[in-house]
């Protein structure tokens, strides 16, 4: 039997990325989308899905929307479970959502998303009618306080990622007993039932994360965390790095002759693929300009390998770019070439902005100088600066010979890198 799915949540890269997932497991269908709370509930009333997926915090206060969310869809259609995606590890929120005893939900960490199957295993628990709770949650929950026997050992078992009915199965009792025990047990943990006075306390939660969760908006995660921590760190700094840029060949012309609606789920669909890659290299994506992409290696963490984890992302790359396109050639859509430019020097990297708008980034002429390189690349090739192959003695490029390059005074030697191996985990 397929299971209905609505997915929740105002990132439209979150929102491809969970639905191209979902779409590699047969018996999931997603039927509907929704960028923030409102549009949630009416997907819902529309579809009448059999498990809704949502983002804990979405438009208009990015408060605990998803959680509100959750409780109404599951108080109007009995038939509906709810899992709630978050990037809070903290037991506040998971209790805020199961501590009123209500089955048929589902709390979720994001990291949880590429890591097996633990997604769709909780989509077929809710739409059972069973409740789950985050691993890492439930072996936090388990070391706190005094607990009885029973409720230590559902949330170890929980702990271990189990559902109903392997929960069932390992206490020798029937699943309808086990929903009995995880329903009585979230209520004890939730101060019986109280879950108003969970909201006051995750209310004080939100606030004291209020200023991090800005900043992490903004800037890369590995930043504001070093900020976050307390410790010295300065908001500019020169560091040595790798700097890519990619842009799709003729988008203008591809945008001219699809819809609207079609071009934006092509350039969704690639600006998701393209920022995965980055982040599998160990690069932060600066900036989307359009179709366009600027990764960095580097920063702000320096590491020695900067320069070959750019050349191998740009490998892998182009390479998923071919798998898209063997996607959207069978959906009947055209090709897309990607021309690719790296170079590697120093820049100062830090925040930038004012009136209230702040952003991290890369500035410099190793900057500019990747930028100029991209616009030289044709669809598929990649092209990089003598200083980027010199500091990568491990990846084999060919030497183009000295290019004039838009901007700049003296021609620039540059390399083209082909044929490149898979590329190296790091």
């Amino acid at each position: 039997m397929t299971i209905r799915v609505v997915l929740g949540d105002d990132n439209v890269l979150v929102r491809e990325g969970v639905r191209a997932l979902l779409s590699l497991t047969e018996e999931m269908e997603v039927v509907g989308m929704a960028d923030d709370a409102p549009s949630l509930l009416a997907a819902a009333a529309e579809h009448r899905p059999d498990v809704v997926v949502t983002d804990i915090k979405m438009p208009p206060n990015f408060q605990l929307e998803g959680i509100d969310c959750a409780h109404e869809i599951r108080r109007r259609y009995p038939g509906t479970g709810v899992v709630v995606l978050s990037a809070h590890d903290d037991e506040g929120y998971a209790l805020a959502l199961l501590g009123g005893g209500q089955s048929g939900l589902a709390y979720l960490l994001k990291d949880r998303l590429g890591k097996g199957d633990d997604l769709a295993r909780a989509i077929r628990e809710v739409a059972g009618g069973g409740s789950v709770i985050d691993p890492t949650i439930a072996a936090r929950l388990s070391g706190q306080g005094q607990k009885a026997d029973v409720d230590r050992e559902l949330l170890d078992l929980m702990g271990k990622g189990l559902g109903y009915a392997e929960m069932a199965e390992s206490l020798g009792t029937s699943q309808e007993a086990i929903d009995r025990m995880v329903t009585g047990l979230f209520r004890r943990l939730a101060a019986d039932g109280n879950v108003d006075v969970f909201k006051e306390l995750h209310s004080a939660v939100v606030d004291r994360e209020a200023s991090a969760r800005a900043l992490r908006a903004f800037v890369p995660a590995q930043f504001a965390d070093r900020l976050a921590s307390g410790g010295s760190v300065a908001i500019q700094e020169e560091l040595e790095v790798t700097v890519l840029f990619s842009d799709i060949r003729g988008f203008t012309t591809l945008a001219e002759q699809l819809s609207a609606r079609e071009v934006a789920g092509i350039l969704a669909r690639h600006l998701a693929a393209m920022a995965e890659v980055v982040a599998d290299h160990g690069g932060i994506v600066d900036k989307f300009a359009g179709d366009g992409v600027m990764a960095v290696f580097g920063a702000p963490e320096p590491v020695p390998d900067h320069a070959e984890r750019g050349l191998r992302c740009a490998g892998a790359m182009q390479a998923r770019q071919d798998e898209l396109n063997r996607e959207t050639s069978a959906e009947g859509l055209p090709q897309l070439g990607m021309g690719i430019g790296l170079n590697t020097g120093v820049v100062v990297a830090g925040t930038v902005g004012g009136g209230g708008r702040l952003e991290y980034t890369v500035m410099g002429d190793a900057v500019n100088l990747a930028q100029r390189l991209q616009s030289q690349a044709q669809g598929g090739q990649i092209l990089a600066t003598a200083a980027t192959i010199q500091a990568a003695p491990g990846i084999r490029a060919r030497s183009l010979g000295q290019m004039t390059v838009k901007g700049r005074r003296e021609p620039v030697d540059v390399y083209a890198v082909d044929g490149m191996s898979a590329p190296e985990d790091h």
